[in-house]
């Protein structure tokens, strides 16, 4: 199997066990009101974000198609005013994202969170930077919930900053303040 489609799989299941990993943990996640933003560093140290509340981290492996290789990810999620929660998505692939291709990949996550649910559907993505990386921006909506992401693709690496929560309440200034805090550290 070649590395693109070994990449397009490795995307589509990344998609999927986002979402399963959102929808389980929601309930286990509460805001406290009042509590000032922490800076937090992600376990391997390869970037820090200022989260609400203190994140919840969980860990995840999924072997890839080839059989041989596996997508290793990391997602950090806390909870902000029991209105939303925060996300931090890092997963690290078996081979670097070649030059050129970082966009199709981008697209790739963007169509797989959008067709994850038939309700879903996308308000707007632009093609932008972050951090001097090609990045995807975006808002999905779906029945009665959100999701406001930007993902960007470095080397072996996909980070994924985003927030989800009823559709209706998205604070654009609250989420913009959560993106912005996010800084590379290699």
């Amino acid at each position: 199997m070649n590395k693109t489609v070994v990449k397009k799989v490795g995307i589509w299941f990344l998609a999927f066990s986002l979402f399963a990993v959102h929808f389980f943990s929601r309930g286990s996640l509460h805001a406290e009101e009042g509590v000032t933003w922490k800076q937090m560093f992600t376990q391997a140290g390869e970037c820090n974000i200022s989260f609400p509340s203190t994140p919840q981290m969980i860990q995840q492996s999924l072997p890839l198609g080839d059989g041989m290789n596996r997508l290793q990810y990391d997602v950090y999620l806390a909870p902000h005013e029991d209105t939303g929660v925060f996300l931090l998505l890092v997963a690290t692939y078996p081979m670097p994202i070649s030059g050129g291709n970082e966009a199709a990949g981008l697209e790739g996550l963007l169509s797989g969170i959008v067709n994850h649910n038939p309700d879903n559907q996308l308000i707007y993505a632009d093609l932008t930077q972050l951090l001097g990386h090609p990045a995807m921006d975006f808002l999905v909506e779906g029945g009665k919930s959100y999701f406001r992401g930007q993902a960007t693709m470095i080397g072996n690496k996909l980070y994924l900053i985003a927030m989800e929560g009823l559709k209706g309440q998205l604070n654009e200034k609250v989420y913009t303040k959560f993106l912005q805090s996010f800084q590379l550290r290699h």
